[in-house]
């Protein structure tokens, strides 16, 4: 069997605190590229240091990001397998993928499972846990649905799963795991109202996904942001029906965590959609941009006897 030549690219913002060990990690399967979102912490020359090839784009959404380094980065492999900085391969899913893609009857692409980390436990609970995730894949054959967050790849048939797991390791403080969870929820929180106005393109469930994996999917998407109190549900679902209190001291204050952020989205989703409401907005002001937050309402123009206000933010433009 050929020896499968495999590319490892890992998207990257501010993260000097993992992207030495990710990538000394990775260079286990293949060369490795980090795309860079212009990081202000060193996190370019820690990566290079390591032995990875660097090249920085402006970030405009998750999806958007990766999608653009699938196309535009040199990779030179036949397979692509992409890794958060957070992430860590286990030698033992290192040695099947290579296994596998050596096969004649390799599919196009590959879930991989990970196991959380998180305050120095493995979380198997909660829900959180199986985490498949499409992360291999041959070139040419798969890209990520238009989500600015939480997005998935959609690929060509065939696609299998590994049984081997990767590492999913939560090393921040809390102030930094609140901080990220807060742009996500921001994010979250724009996809819920193009939901609701009629303007998503995101993937159809059933084009990420097989099986009950699909229906789950769905559920999330279509059901989940119409039901009431969701913080209360997403908690319940967690730590009791999901058995998450299994995962002891973690486990609660994961449910926690996650009954927030799950508060933080249903917040910045209804005072998005009043905003957007009562200001008219088109639809292309759902167009993400870095540093700027576009949900401001519109000032109502001036009287004839007024004159407009020199630091009125045009939304329209």
């Amino acid at each position: 069997m050929s020896e499968p030549k495999i590319d490892i690219m890992i998207p990257t913002l501010n993260e000097a605190d993992h992207i030495g060990e990710c990538v000394r990690n990775a260079l286990k399967l293949g060369p490795v590229y980090v795309l860079d979102s212009f990081s202000k912490d060193g996190t370019q020359q820690i990566a290079r240091d390591a032995g990875a090839t660097v090249i920085e784009h402006e970030f405009v959404n998750y999806s958007a990001q990766k999608n653009w380094g699938i196309a535009n980065l040199p990779f030179e492999g036949d397979w692509i397998f992409i890794l958060d900085a957070d992430e860590r391969l286990t030698p033992s899913l290192v040695k099947e993928v290579r296994e596998r893609l050596a096969r004649p009857d390799a599919a196009n692409g590959y879930f991989v499972n990970r196991v959380l980390l998180f305050m120095g436990r493995e979380i198997r609970h909660g829900g959180l846990y199986p985490s498949w995730n499409l992360r291999l894949f041959r070139r040419g054959k798969a890209m990520y649905e238009d989500r600015s967050v939480h997005e998935h790849m959609v690929c060509e048939d065939p696609v299998d799963y590994l049984k081997r797991e990767m590492l999913h390791i939560r090393r921040e403080t809390l102030s930094q795991f609140i901080d990220k969870h807060v742009r996500y929820a921001d994010m979250e929180s724009n996809e819920w109202v193009k939901l609701k106005l009629g303007v998503s393109n995101v993937a159809k469930p059933k084009a990420l996904f097989r099986n009950i994996l699909g229906v789950r999917q769905w559920l999330r998407r279509e059901i989940w942001p119409r039901m009431p109190v969701r913080p209360l549900w997403r908690f319940m679902h967690m730590f009791v029906l999901r058995l998450g209190f299994l995962d002891g001291r973690p486990g609660w204050h994961m449910a926690r965590l996650m009954m927030s952020y799950e508060y933080m989205i249903s917040l910045l989703y209804r005072d998005k959609l009043v905003r957007a409401t009562q200001a008219d907005y088109s639809t292309d002001v759902f167009h993400e941009r870095r540093n700027h937050y576009p949900w401001r309402a519109q000032q109502p123009p001036a009287k004839p006897d007024q004159s407009p206000d020199s630091n009125a933010v045009n939304t329209q433009g």
